[in-house]
């Protein structure tokens, strides 16, 4: 670890630990990796406690929950274990700020956009990384190659740069990708069983539940199907279908890819107004609105009365400001807001 910049104690830790969750997430660890993992958490208390602590955030690691049960054992972590432990309690924003410092440790490079969070270096064109933001949230991410992403509310990318390509897989939400163009690596965005090739461009990618929304705002790209990418390299994937997206343009695939369609620059500029922190609705219905709304908000939303469907609804909001919206909803469309509970709302029509 020779190469490590020298931090703070409690942000070293933090760093290291976030290492070790990055790497546990990519797959595993190998047998060396496990017997060094061990032998860092035994280095002190802190050490268990904070990969303890990421850990929990995290999810489910293979092989860690072992690892971690086995240390408790370990004689320089005993003193954590003694009397009642504290309880900590995560808010929403706690958790997104702790899981976004766990993921933006990258293996190889430790890259941070400038935060004090850098390690040991590996080749330049080596590169692994994850990055998500929570409910609500908007993050700029600078990639390796001077490339730069714009993730939207509850998204996640992991990032898988080599040699010979530049891969990026969009695990789930929306995402604006503006590309730096280079003849030899390929960039490749993969969002469900899709990928996009593109060059120096710029394009949105939205993957809610099966279905994938590609909005091309500069250049062009590729839009293949494709039965698996296992292989995980250019040209390996079994392709199902096809097609090239220009400029201007914008598709939705749902198992196949659909018809091509021509915007305007005013509609793309309102499909990104969530760039500035915005939605903006022209004439959406109730329940695609309540639908986008919800992607921004804990807070689960019931059309209880189907004829509300239908509502018209238009106007620009700001993210993060449900309630202003949902006074909208009463004052200027007629929709009564019940509030059942803080995280659920009934909306019902206007009995007047």
């Amino acid at each position: 670890m020779k190469n490590l910049v020298e931090f703070p104690d409690h942000k070293t830790i933090e760093a290291e630990a976030a290492a070790w969750i990055a790497r546990l997430d990519r797959g595993g660890l190998s047998e060396e990796e496990c017997v060094a993992v061990r032998d860092w958490i035994s280095r002190s208390p802190e050490h268990y406690a904070t990969i303890s602590r990421f850990a929990g955030i995290w999810g489910d690691l293979d092989g860690l929950a072992e690892i971690l049960d086995e240390m408790k054992l370990h004689p320089s972590i005993r003193e954590v274990h003694r009397g009642p432990q504290p309880i900590i309690r995560f808010t929403p924003a706690r958790v997104g700020v702790v899981a976004s410092i766990v993921i933006a440790i990258v293996i190889g490079v430790l890259f941070s956009n400038g935060e004090n969070f850098r390690a040991v270096t590996t080749p330049a064109s080596s590169w692994h990384a994850a990055y998500l933001t929570a409910i609500g949230e908007r993050q700029t991410v600078i990639l390796r190659d001077g490339s730069r992403v714009l993730l939207n509310t509850d998204t996640v990318i992991n990032i898988d740069f080599d040699d010979r390509q530049r891969k990026v897989r969009l695990v789930k939400g929306e995402a604006l990708f503006e590309i730096i163009h280079n003849q030899t690596r390929p960039f490749l965005v993969y969002a469900g069983m899709n990928v996009i090739r593109a060059v120096g461009t710029a394009f949105v990618v939205k993957l809610i539940e099966d279905e994938i929304e590609v909005t091309i705002q500069e250049g062009r790209v590729e839009l293949k199907s494709i039965k698996d990418d296992t292989q995980n390299r250019v040209g390996n994937e079994l392709t199902i279908a096809s097609a090239v997206i220009d400029a201007g343009q914008t598709v939705k695939v749902n198992k196949e890819i659909q018809t091509l369609q021509e915007i305007e620059t005013e509609e793309i500029d309102r499909k990104l107004a969530w760039r500035n922190g915005l939605i903006i609705f022209s004439g959406e219905p109730l329940d695609q609105v309540i639908e986008e709304i919800s992607r921004y908000t804990p807070v689960k939303f019931v059309i209880a009365e189907p004829d509300l469907n239908m509502l018209r609804i238009g106007g620009r909001f700001k993210i993060g400001e449900t309630d202003a919206m949902l006074e909208v909803l009463d004052t200027g469309f007629g929709v009564n807001v019940n509030r059942v509970s803080n995280d659920l709302i009934y909306l019902t029509a206007d009995s007047q």
